[in-house]
């Protein structure tokens, strides 16, 4: 058709027969092209022809496309435009030694995108563990399938984001949290670990005598602090405090 919108609406038309994609890839103009290079049922020939093509915007359309071919994906994964390979980490398709290889990658946003793209395996989170970027850690603190290992090193973090991910983290060991209880010099760690479905009683114990006021708040509303805390906490000279007793579900009827 010679208008170019019809070209581009059949382009996007995941019916279209493969033989028509194929054309359409090499249409004169880019947005045509890019839109075949979005379509999930272009055939791997045509995806494999975009990931060469003059227009930053096609190559990058063909990173995220979830069907693109391995070998076009490793070649993207080289792009000299950062925002294509940052589409290539986001993919969940992309190869784990391309992942590897992004792992590396000289921009941030791109080593951020592998730290959260849920194919990434724990060998190359290992290595992003250790990332210079606080981000990129602070991602992989916060996966559910981060190793334990790696959980318990990045507990120690010099960053405080990193650490408050490892407190919010349900992986986290109990004897991990409340390590970070004892030593931690931000109540932000600790009002993540009240939230934590694996904080042991003695950590609650141990925050319900915090010298910040929103952390033993934070203690004497919570469902999960164990009931002999409460009936201390209902004693507290804090009346906010007593407050938050008085309201929590869990609070005995004898300290009601």
């Amino acid at each position: 058709d010679p208008d170019e919108r019809v070209r581009e609406a059949v382009a996007k038309n995941e019916n279209a027969p493969p033989d028509v994609l194929r054309k359409l890839a090499d249409d004169k103009l880019w947005y045509v092209r890019r839109a075949v290079a979005k379509n999930e049922k272009a055939p791997p020939e045509a995806l494999k022809k975009l990931a060469d093509d003059e227009y930053w915007k096609v190559r990058k359309a063909v990173a995220g496309n979830p069907n693109a071919p391995p070998e076009a994906l490793a070649k993207l994964a080289g792009d000299i435009y950062w925002e294509i390979r940052l589409a290539v980490a986001w993919n969940q398709s992309t190869p784990h030694e391309v992942l590897s290889k992004l792992a590396d990658d000289e921009n941030w946003y791109v080593r951020r995108a592998v730290a959260r793209n849920p194919r990434t395996p724990p060998e190359i989170l290992a290595k992003l563990a250790k990332d210079g970027d606080s981000d990129v850690r602070r991602w992989v603190a916060a996966r559910l399938d981060t190793p334990i290992e790696i959980l318990v090193k990045l507990a120690k973090d010099r960053s405080q984001k990193v650490r408050i991910a490892i407190a919010r983290n349900p992986n986290t060991p109990p004897e991990v949290l409340m390590e970070l209880v004892i030593r931690s010099v931000s109540e932000d760690v600790r009002l993540a670990i009240i939230e934590n479905p694996n904080a042991p009683p003695e950590a609650f114990r141990k925050m319900a005598k915090d010298k910040h006021r929103y952390v033993k708040l934070a203690v004497a509303g919570s469902k999960r602090t164990p009931p002999d805390i409460l009936v201390k906490l209902a004693s507290d000279e804090d009346y906010l405090v007593r407050y938050a007793v008085a309201e929590n579900p869990n609070a005995p009827p004898d300290v009601l």
